[in-house]
C-alpha cells in the first residue's frame, strides 16, 4: 500500500492491515458493514459473535470506524481468519452522520450479499445467520430484521421518548414513501442484508441514520422479507442518539421526497393542489376588485390560471420523470392535464349532487364530491396527461438528473481502499 493512504488529504484513508490479514482475491459470499464511533469494548466481541453465527459461510467484515478512543486500534490488532477491514474517517470526512459512513462501507463490499450492523450489540449478530438463510431460501433482494413484526420487540429503545419518536418516524416514512416502504414494518431498522446488485449504479444521498429508507425508495428490488429480532439494550458505551439525528432524519425525508420523483406523487399533487387554490383567489380577487371584471370572468380567469399553475408545477415536481421535453409535446400533456381537470370538477358535481339528493347534508355532500374530484383528477393526470411507459413498471422508473453535492455513487472502491498485494 503507498504512504499516500496516511495522507490527511487523501479521499478514502485505510488504515492497512497486515499481509496475513489482506482480503482473499475471490469475492465472499457476504460482506457484514459495522459502522463504529467510540465502541472499544464492543468490537472484540461482535467479531467474535459473527465468527460463531456465520461460519463457516464465507464472508468478510468492513468496519467503518469514526471513533476518538482506541477502537480503530483494536480492530487492527484482531487475529482472526477472515478477511477484517478498517476504513478509519477523519473528523472533516464525518458529515451526514452515519449513513455516510455506511455509504463508504458499501462502497468496498465485494460479496453478493451485503449486510448492515450495529457496533454496539444492540443487534445480535446470531441473527444474521438466519437472514443470510432467508435470503437464498426466497430468492430475496432485501431481508429486514423488524422490531415490529410478530416475534420481534423495541425493548432496547432507552426510555418512552425514544419509543416513541422510533414509532412516529415509522409512520411518516411509511405514509409518505408508501409506494417503497408498504411491504416492511420497520424501514427505520439498522440491521438488513441485500444483495449487493441492489444498490450498484445508484446514486445513495442519506443524511443521518435511516439508511434502510434510502436503500428501499433509491435502489432497485422486487422481493423483500422479513425476520423478527429483539432490539438489546445496549452492551458498553454511551447511545449516540442526539436532537441531531431527529433533525437529519427530517432532512433525509425531505431531500428524498423532493428528489426522487416516483415516490410521495398523492402528497406532492395534494400540495400543487393547495398553491392552485391560493392562485385561483388571487386572480380572482385581483380581476373583480383590482380590475373591475364581472365576477363570473373573473372565476373563470381563477380556475384557468390554477390549471395552468398546477399543471406547470406537477409537470415539474410529481410527474418530472414521465415529461416531456419536446414543445408539441408539452402543449399535448397541457391539453390532456386540461381533460383531466375537466373530469375531476364532472365527478365533483355527480357525487355533490348524488349526495345532496339522498339527504346529506350540503358540507357533507361538498367533501365527499372534493375527494371524488381530487381522486379523478389525480388519475387523470397520472395516467392521461403523465403516463407511465408501459403504464406499469415492474422495476422503479428511471429517476431524472439529480443535484449531487456529495455524491456517493456506489462504485468498485478505490485501489487504496483495499490493501495493494504486490505493494505490501
Amino acid at each position: 500500500m503507498s504512504a499516500r493512504t496516511a495522507q490527511r488529504g487523501d479521499r478514502y484513508p485505510v488504515i492497512p492491515f497486515p499481509a496475513a490479514l489482506r482480503p482473499r482475491a475471490t469475492a465472499p459470499l457476504l460482506t457484514v458493514v459495522v459502522p463504529t464511533f467510540n465502541e472499544q469494548d464492543n468490537v472484540v466481541t461482535l467479531v467474535d459473535r459473527l465468527i460463531g453465527a456465520l461460519s463457516p459461510s464465507d464472508f468478510e467484515i468492513i468496519f467503518v470506524d469514526d471513533s476518538t478512543d482506541d477502537t480503530p486500534r483494536i480492530i487492527m490488532g484482531l487475529k482472526r481468519d477472515i478477511p477484517i477491514k478498517l476504513i478509519h474517517r477523519e473528523a472533516w470526512e464525518r458529515g451526514g452522520g452515519l449513513t455516510t459512513a455506511i455509504v463508504r462501507g458499501l462502497r468496498a463490499a465485494r460479496g453478493e450479499y451485503v449486510s448492515v450492523i450495529d457496533g454496539d450489540l444492540q443487534h445480535p449478530p446470531e441473527k444474521l445467520a438466519e437472514m443470510l438463510a432467508e435470503a437464498r431460501r426466497c430468492d430475496a433482494d432485501v431481508v429486514v430484521a423488524s422490531r415490529y413484526r410478530k416475534g420481534g420487540s423495541a425493548e432496547g429503545l432507552p426510555g418512552v421518548t425514544r419509543r416513541l419518536i422510533s414509532v412516529g418516524s415509522k409512520w411518516l416514512s411509511k405514509l409518505l414513501f408508501y409506494e417503497r416502504l408498504r411491504h416492511t414494518s420497520d424501514p427505520g431498522s439498522g440491521f438488513f442484508l441485500l444483495r449487493r446488485d441492489v444498490i450498484e449504479g445508484v446514486e445513495l444521498r442519506p443524511v443521518g441514520y435511516k439508511m434502510l429508507t434510502e436503500v428501499l425508495v433509491r435502489g432497485h428490488w422486487t422481493q423483500l422479507v422479513e425476520v423478527p429480532y429483539r432490539f438489546q439494550s445496549r452492551n458498553a458505551g454511551e447511545s449516540k442518539a442526539t436532537l441531531k439525528q431527529g433533525t437529519q432524519y427530517l432532512q433525509h425525508t425531505a431531500r428524498i421526497f423532493l428528489e426522487v420523483p416516483d415516490v410521495a406523487r398523492v402528497w406532492k399533487f395534494l400540495l400543487v393542489g393547495a398553491s392552485g387554490m391560493v392562485v385561483n383567489l388571487g386572480v380572482l380577487w385581483l380581476a373583480t376588485s383590482a380590475l373591475g371584471a364581472a365576477p363570473h370572468a373573473g372565476w373563470a380567469a381563477g380556475v384557468e390560471a390554477s390549471v395552468l399553475s398546477n399543471f406547470w408545477l406537477n409537470r415539474s415536481i410529481t410527474w418530472r420523470d414521465r415529461r416531456s421535453h419536446r414543445p408539441l409535446r408539452t402543449l399535448v400533456e397541457a391539453g390532456r392535464y386540461h381533460v383531466a381537470c375537466a373530469l375531476g370538477v364532472a365527478a365533483n358535481l355527480a357525487v355533490f349532487t348524488a349526495a345532496v339528493h339522498f339527504g346529506a347534508a350540503t358540507m357533507v355532500a361538498g367533501f365527499f364530491g372534493v375527494i371524488s374530484g381530487l381522486m379523478t383528477n389525480f388519475a387523470g393526470a397520472s395516467r392521461f396527461a403523465f403516463p407511465a411507459a408501459g403504464d406499469a413498471p415492474a422495476r422503479p422508473v428511471a429517476q431524472a438528473p439529480q443535484p449531487r453535492p456529495l455524491p456517493h455513487r456506489l462504485e468498485p472502491a478505490p485501489a487504496d481502499v483495499v490493501a495493494d498485494e504486490q505493494a505490501a
